[in-house]
């Protein structure tokens, strides 16, 4: 009994032993399947630093300059990083030396087309911490190609209906667009290789007397009106002031009141409604005036020859001129959506090519990006006839309500359709809370490129649309 007693004693004790071995054994064991589960996470989390390391690459592709070389972008790719690595310390409480940070670069390629930056972090442990590893450290590459055989091809269309000046939007405005064509300008490898044009639009839009030949006469009146060759005999020069627009050919001639610009032409939709109750192919396509020629405002008797704004400036290089031109944009007239766009239109199409002058728009290519950025601060707003003021555009001619609204919206939404399927990309900005916001929408090329705007935040906007613009030019190789 007693050697029993002693047996079933040591195997009491025996148990007890293999317990605390197999826990000491465990330990190991829970700790690498831990290492495991946050080494996986980590690895997860690799695909998240691979984003944002694109992302800030390709920013930096986008204001690259081989004048100010690779250690210029230094501080932009550590801010777009510095954003990110403040949410992790907000959420964990890591140390801040192991939170998204630039590792090296930005370097160019001995080629000099592409760029690149590594950036790593340190990814918080769960189970690893037990063992003193409170982070594991993950790394990536990314690398972007310069744009240096992408053209850009860019048509600002701005709204400058009175609404602009009296609601105090037009300065502001002015500001913004400055401010996006100095993007472009500083940027030497950009700009060599970027062309803009300025569409300014209200009623109408126009052509400028560098042009008369693109006019035929129409309903009695001469192609070419009186009062645009002659203006200070129409004109009381003792109560008018006279000047000339940027291309010094087409003249101004302005009072306390109004502003009288010589240049305007009917849009070609309005002439085809008057003509044939309809709207034909020529009134929204992109149809040079060999194909059909334009009718000069004033042959419309029920047109006010104040609602002109100032003539459109074809594609240049020349940013001065474009600055220019900014300044000295007047604010006059109501709001033809349809019109601005169609005259966007023109100064992009292949076919207007040794017609409007400046530099001759691109095929449609790969090798060339088109853009248009249209602003408005309205909805459409035609002129409908003797129950608005006498005024009339011809659009309205067989629907003398403001439902003919709805026909110059058709018409705009089709003219948008036709320039996207070339190849077009459309920016649209709603600049007040009257602006039509769901065929803006509609008319862009997609959310990213429908913003809304307000005298505060304008500059901000045509700021970020510049970048949009030029860091579309850019592409990741790694």
């Amino acid at each position: 009994m007693r050697l029993k007693a002693l047996l079933s004693t040591f195997v009491d004790d025996r148990q007890g032993n293999f317990a605390i071995m197999s826990a000491i054994l465990l330990m190991p064991l829970l700790l690498a399947i831990g290492a495991a589960i946050d080494y996986s996470n980590a690895r997860d989390h690799r695909n998240d630093i691979q984003s944002i390391a694109d992302a800030a690459i390709l920013a930096a592709a986008s204001t690259y300059s081989t004048s100010s070389g690779t250690s210029a972008l230094e501080s932009g790719i550590d801010s777009y990083l510095a954003a990110d690595a403040s949410k992790q310390t907000d959420m964990q409480n890591i140390d801040s030396a192991n939170v998204l940070r630039r590792l090296s670069g930005p370097t160019l390629s001995a080629d000099g087309k592409e760029i690149c930056v590594t950036v790593g972090e340190g990814v918080p442990t769960s189970f690893m911490q037990l063992a003193g590893y409170k982070t594991v450290d993950v790394a990536v590459t990314s690398c972007a190609a310069l744009p240096g055989d992408i053209n850009l091809e860019v048509s600002l269309v701005l709204d400058v209906s009175s609404s602009m000046i009296e609601e105090g939007r037009f300065a502001p405005m002015q500001t913004a667009v400055k401010t996006f064509l100095t993007a472009f300008a500083n940027n030497a490898d950009v700009a060599k290789r970027t062309k803009i044009a300025i569409v300014p639009f209200s009623s109408r839009f126009n052509i400028g007397l560098t042009h008369k030949d693109w006019l035929k006469a129409y309903g009695g009146n001469g192609a070419v009106p009186s009062r645009w060759t002659d203006p200070k005999s129409y004109y009381s020069s003792s109560s008018y002031s006279f000047t000339n627009w940027v291309d010094n050919v087409t003249p101004l001639a302005y009072n306390s009141k109004n502003y009288y610009w010589m240049g305007c032409v009917e849009p070609r939709a309005d002439v085809e409604m008057k003509d044939n109750g309809a709207i034909g192919t020529n009134g929204l396509n992109d149809a040079p005036p060999t194909t059909e020629a334009f009718v000069a405002q004033d042959s419309n008797s029920g047109s006010s020859t104040s609602f002109c704004p100032p003539p459109i400036v074809p594609l240049t290089s020349n940013f001065s001129t474009l600055q220019s031109a900014i300044t000295n944009m007047t604010s006059e007239g109501s709001t033809r959506l349809d019109a601005g766009m169609v005259a966007g239109w023109y100064t992009l199409s292949p076919k207007w090519r040794g017609v409007l002058g400046g530099v001759a728009p691109a095929d449609y290519s790969e090798k060339v990006k088109k853009v248009v950025v249209f602003m408005t601060d309205g909805e459409m707003n035609v002129k409908f006839g003797p129950a608005n003021d006498d005024k009339l555009d011809w659009i309205c001619n067989k629907t003398r309500t403001k439902d003919c609204n709805d026909i110059a919206t058709d018409a705009l939404l089709t003219t948008c359709g036709s320039m996207k399927s070339n190849g077009i990309d459309i920016y649209a900005i709603s600049y007040s809370s009257e602006a039509d916001v769901q065929n803006l929408q509609t008319c862009s090329s997609g959310a990213k490129y429908y913003f809304s705007a307000s005298t505060t935040n304008i500059k901000d906007v045509y700021s970020a649309i510049s970048k949009n613009i030029i860091g579309s030019t850019v592409r990741l190789t790694q």
